[in-house]
C-alpha cells in the first residue's frame, strides 16, 4: 500500500505544472485526473479466510478521464457522461504478513453516468471493468486455505452510486457506496471470488479550464427498432477435483437468438432462446460414468429476459434466464448474464460476458460474437 501512496503522491505533485501550462479551451476535451479511497466489508463464502477478513479493506485509485461536453449526440443522450482508465491497488487483510490471499492491482476502463444535476451536485453510477493481478492464489500444496482466488490473472469489476459536489470550476470532492468483485469465471477452480462492500471517497481535478456550459441541440426524431440477434460463444471452465493437484480443462459454448426492441437511444429491452454446452457436466451426471456421459446430456435448453444499455457503438448487457430442459441439476435452476458488446459494424459485434449459475456465482465467459438482422 506504502508505494502505490508514493505513486499517487507523485502524480498528483505533476498536477500544478499541468495547471499553469497555457491551454485554449476546447469543448471537445475535459480532461481530468481524480484519486480516490475505498473502504468497507467483505463478503464471501470462504470457509478458510473468516478472521482475515474481518478487518475493513482499504484500497488506493488513480483516474485519468474526460468529461463529455455535448460534441457528439450521445453525450447528450447520456447527460454527459466520463470515461477513462485507471489504476486500482487493494490491500485485502490487514495483517501485513498476510500469505494466503495477497493484494490484487488492476487496471481498468470506467464510465460515469450522471442521473441527475442540481447545483453544485451530480448524482452518478460508476462502472469500472479491467484486469487484476495478484501474486497469491490457491495451490492445493503450498496455499490451500486460498478457496477464493485460483489465478494470478481475474477480472476486475468495480460499481458505485456517487455523489460529487463542485468545490471550484476545476476542483471536485466525491463520496460514493457500491461493491468490488474479483473473479476469473471458473477458467481456475476453486473461484468464489472476493466481494467487498464499502466507501469511495475521493477529489478530482480539470487540467484544462472547464466549459462554461454543456452544448445543446435539438435531438433528431427516434424511431424504435426491432431486430434479431443471433450470439454464438465458448469458453475454458476447469473442473479438477478438490485437494487434488489434477487439472481437468472442458469446453463450453453458447448460442442464443434475441428479439431485440430498442425503445430509446439509449436502452433497449430483449426476449431470447439460449442452447448451453458444458463439458464439465460428465462430472456432474450422478449414477453415469464421465465417458458414458453423451453430448445431448452436457447440454441445456434455456429462455430469458434482458435489458440493453447502449452508450454510442458499445452496449451493456443484462440477462436473467431459466431453464427449460437439463439432465443435471449441478447449474441450479436459473441464471443470469452480465457483459458488454462492441459494435464494429452494422451488423456484427463482439462480445465478452460472464454467465453464472443461480444468479451470482461465475459459471464461464462467453467469448464470441453476435450478428444482428434488421426486421423493423
Amino acid at each position: 500500500m506504502r508505494k502505490a501512496v508514493n505513486i499517487v503522491i507523485f502524480l498528483c505533485c505533476c498536477l500544478p505544472g499541468q495547471a499553469q501550462e497555457p491551454t485554449s479551451v476546447d469543448v471537445r476535451r475535459q480532461p481530468y485526473l481524480q484519486l480516490n479511497f475505498h473502504t468497507g466489508s467483505f463478503w464471501s463464502q470462504s470457509k478458510y479466510l473468516m478472521d482475515q477478513f474481518e478487518d475493513p479493506y482499504k484500497a488506493i485509485e488513480v483516474r485519468f478521464g474526460y468529461q463529455m461536453t455535448g460534441t457528439e449526440m450521445w453525450h447528450q443522450y447520456h447527460h454527459y457522461p466520463k470515461y477513462g482508465l485507471g489504476m486500482h491497488y487493494s490491500d485485502l487483510v490487514k495483517d501485513k504478513s498476510d500469505s494466503v490471499v495477497g493484494n490484487p492491482f488492476s487496471l481498468f476502463a470506467f464510465y460515469s453516468a450522471p442521473w441527475a444535476r442540481f447545483g453544485r451536485f451530480t448524482l452518478a453510477t460508476d462502472l469500472s471493468v479491467g484486469l487484476s493481478y495478484t501474486g497469491l492464489i490457491y495451490d492445493p500444496v503450498t496455499n490451500p486455505y486460498n478457496d477464493v482466488i485460483a489465478s494470478h490473472i481475474n477480472l476486475y469489476f468495480d460499481f458505485n452510486l456517487n455523489l460529487n459536489m463542485r468545490l471550484t470550476p476545476k476542483m471536485g470532492l466525491n463520496a460514493g457506496y457500491g461493491i468490488t468483485h474479483y473473479s476469473n469465471g471458473r477458467i481456475h477452480v476453486p473461484q468464489k471470488g472476493v466481494n467487498n462492500w464499502g466507501w469511495t471517497f475521493g477529489m478530482d481535478y480539470k487540467l484544462t479550464e472547464p466549459v462554461a456550459k454543456f452544448v445543446y441541440r435539438e435531438p433528431p426524431e427516434f424511431k424504435p427498432a426491432e431486430t434479431i440477434q443471433l450470439m454464438v460463444a465458448a469458453g475454458i471452465v476447469e473442473g479438477n477435483p478438490t485437494g487434488t493437484t489434477t487439472e481437468l480443462r472442458f469446453f463450453t459454448s453458447s448460442f442464443s437468438a434475441d428479439y431485440v426492441c430498442t425503445i430509446n437511444p439509449r436502452m433497449a429491452v430483449t426476449f431470447g432462446v439460449d442452447v448451453f454446452y458444458d463439458g464439465s457436466l460428465e462430472r456432474a451426471i450422478k449414477g453415469i460414468l464421465p465417458e458414458d456421459v453423451t453430448n445431448w446430456q452436457q447440454m441445456y435448453l434455456a429462455s430469458h429476459l434482458g435489458y440493453h444499455f447502449i452508450i454510442n457503438r458499445f452496449t451493456i448487457l443484462v440477462n436473467l434466464g431459466t431453464y427449460f430442459r437439463q439432465h443435471s441439476y449441478d447449474r441450479g435452476y436459473y441464471f443470469a448474464r452480465a457483459g458488454g458488446r462492441w459494435q464494429f459494424t452494422d451488423h456484427l459485434y463482439g462480445n465478452i460476458v460472464i454467465k453464472t449459475k443461480n444468479g451470482i456465482r461465475s459459471d464461464w465467459v462467453e467469448w464470441g460474437c453476435a450478428y444482428s438482422l434488421k426486421i423493423r
